[in-house]
C-alpha cells in the first residue's frame, strides 16, 4: 500500500478525493491531506487524515438519523367523560354573575390610575423645581503612549508607505487597475505570501512533518503549495515531491515496476 500526502491551499470538496484515486489509477493508496483551508464537507470517509493548518475549523460530522418506532396501543387517545362537560345553561348563569363584578373592578382600576397619574405629575413638577441630581462620570481612559526612538521612525515609514500606496492607487486609471498584467502581479504577490505562510506553518507542526516523512509521494496540488513542496524536496531527496496528479501517477507506476 502506497501512502500519498496532498498539499493544498484551496477548499476541496469530498468528491475531489474520488477523482484523485481515479487519476492515480485507483491503486491501493492511503491519502493524507495537509490543507490550509477546511474541506467543504465531511471527508473522514474519503481520506485517512485531513490536517488543517490554516484558519477556520473542520466541518462537523453528519447527524445520524433518529430511529423510527412503530405506533403501539400503550398510549391511547384521551377520552373526555360526559360528566366533565359543563351544562350550557350553567355557563350562561356564571357569565351573568361574573359580568357585574368585572365592571366594578375595571371602574376601580381607572380611578386608581387617574390618582396615580396626578400624583406622578405633582412629583415631576417638584423634581423639576428642585433640579436634577448630579451624576457620577467615569474617568477617561489613559492615552496610549506614543512610540519613541527607532519604533517611532519605523511607524512613520510604514504610515508614509501606506499613504503612498493609497495615493498611487487613486491616481491609476480604472483601465490599468483592471488590466491583466496588474491582476497577474497582484495574484502572484498574494500567492507568494500564502506559500511562505503555508510553509512556515508546516515547519511548526511536528504531526505534519511526521506524516510527510512517512509518505511515499508528496503532491503539491496548487500554486500556494509549490513553495512548501520545493522545500520538502530539498529537505528529503529520497521522497519524490511532485506538482499535480499526472506526475504522481508516473512516480507510483515506477514504484510498482520490479527492479532487476
Amino acid at each position: 500500500m502506497s501512502k500519498v500526502v496532498l498539499l493544498s491551499t484551496r477548499r476541496l470538496p469530498p468528491t475531489y478525493f474520488d477523482q484523485v484515486r481515479e487519476d492515480l489509477g485507483d491503486q491501493d493508496i492511503t491519502i493524507d491531506v495537509v490543507g490550509w483551508v477546511a474541506p467543504s464537507d465531511w471527508v473522514a470517509d474519503k481520506v485517512n487524515s485531513f490536517t488543517l493548518i490554516g484558519p477556520g475549523r473542520m466541518p462537523a460530522a453528519p447527524a445520524e438519523p433518529e430511529p423510527t418506532t412503530e405506533p403501539t396501543d400503550e398510549a391511547p387517545d384521551a377520552v373526555i367523560a360526559p360528566e366533565a362537560v359543563a351544562d350550557p345553561e350553567s355557563v350562561v348563569e356564571d357569565e351573568a354573575k361574573v359580568a357585574p363584578a368585572a365592571a366594578q373592578v375595571a371602574a376601580a382600576g381607572s380611578e386608581a390610575s387617574a390618582g396615580t397619574a396626578s400624583g406622578a405629575s405633582t412629583a415631576d413638577a417638584g423634581t423639576a423645581g428642585a433640579g436634577a441630581a448630579p451624576t457620577s462620570s467615569t474617568p477617561p481612559a489613559a492615552a496610549k503612549p506614543r512610540p519613541t526612538g527607532a519604533k517611532r521612525v519605523v511607524k512613520a515609514v510604514e504610515w508614509r508607505a501606506r499613504k503612498a500606496r493609497k495615493v498611487a492607487g487613486k491616481m491609476l486609471p480604472p483601465a490599468i487597475k483592471g488590466s491583466k498584467p496588474v491582476k497577474f502581479l497582484r495574484g502572484q504577490r498574494a500567492t507568494s505570501d500564502l506559500g511562505k505562510t503555508y510553509w512556515e506553518r508546516v515547519l511548526s507542526r511536528r504531526d505534519v512533518l511526521t506524516t510527510i516523512d512517512q509518505a511515499d509521494v508528496v503532491i503539491a496540488l496548487d500554486a500556494g503549495a509549490i513553495w512548501a513542496g520545493w522545500n520538502l524536496g530539498q529537505r528529503k531527496a529520497s521522497t519524490p515531491v511532485v506538482l499535480g496528479l499526472p506526475a504522481a501517477r508516473r512516480e507510483l507506476d515506477m514504484m510498482k515496476v520490479p527492479t532487476t
